[in-house]
């Protein structure tokens, strides 16, 4: 792993368990010891947003998760998310989810879970394109763990293969035709930049630069299923995101949590997105 991807990661694990202190872009380039201009490069490099808009993305996480207990404030809930008063959380809160936190709340308190899946709404984010590599199969939505043994079958392949390449950063993408909610294609794989493909079974596949809507799963394995349907049927509907594209990329959660991150092109809004 690149000295630069080491960095970058251990600051976001330090800021997300400590979301009330000074996250400003500054403090976290001195924490990495960085100048600004190429904190905020590497960052963005890494994560395809930037380091302001990942803290709030954080800061409006760890808030939603605190809200479903009713016994804490929302003023509380606002200081220890790094927010200076309950309007400027409110305001971005409601920007965030398209919801007021005390509605949230409302909705969610008490309950072990957010949405089905555990989907913390997260940002706006650019998705950079990339190459992917790796296994592919076609698969339905009556087949909720085929993706898992997809990823089974290339973690084998690349063992008996005994490949040198640097395999790190690893990516699903559901791409389809026409019914993405009957039929669809998915590649189980690994981004190469300029590397050349390896051989059959492998297949490659160029990702362009997307507009996405982050979301945050955060739970197991089994509950990923449901919180694509949470995504298509609920969130994005709320939010009057319109899907645009024909995939969907599934990665790893960039601050070194449990779960995953779903990736969904949207059209564009213009300057006001957030």
């Amino acid at each position: 792993m690149r000295a630069r991807t080491v960095i970058v990661r251990q600051v976001m694990q330090w800021a997300a368990s400590h979301l009330d202190a000074d996250l400003s872009v500054n403090a976290l380039a001195r924490r990495a010891g960085y100048s600004l201009h190429h904190f905020s490069r590497a960052f963005s490099a890494e994560t395809g947003e930037s380091p302001a808009g990942w803290v709030r993305a954080q800061r409006l996480s760890h808030a939603a998760q605190r809200l479903r207990d009713e016994r804490h404030r929302v003023l509380d809930i606002a200081l220890e998310c790094g927010f200076g008063d309950v309007t400027t959380f409110t305001r971005a809160f409601r920007q965030r989810t398209g919801m007021s936190p005390s509605t949230f709340r409302r909705a969610h308190a008490g309950k072990e879970s957010l949405p089905p899946g555990g989907i913390i709404v997260a940002s706006h984010a650019p998705l950079l394109p990339f190459r992917l590599c790796g296994l592919s199969a076609d698969m339905s939505d009556d087949e909720p763990t085929a993706p898992a043994a997809l990823w089974q079958r290339l973690f084998v392949a690349l063992k008996d293969r005994g490949d040198t390449m640097a395999c790190t950063d690893f990516r699903q993408v559901a791409f389809w035709r026409e019914t993405p909610e009957k039929v669809y294609t998915c590649i189980a794989g690994f981004v190469v930049g300029d590397r050349p493909a390896l051989p059959l079974p492998f297949v490659t596949l160029d990702i362009p630069a997307a507009t996405c809507r982050r979301f945050i799963v955060d739970g197991r394995s089994d509950c990923y299923a449901a919180a694509y349907d949470t995504v298509f049927d609920a969130l994005l509907p709320a939010m009057r995101d319109r899907p645009a594209g024909n995939f969907v990329c599934e990665r790893a959660r960039l601050d070194g949590g449990d779960g995953i991150e779903i990736w969904v092109p949207i059209e564009a809004k213009g300057s006001g997105q957030d």
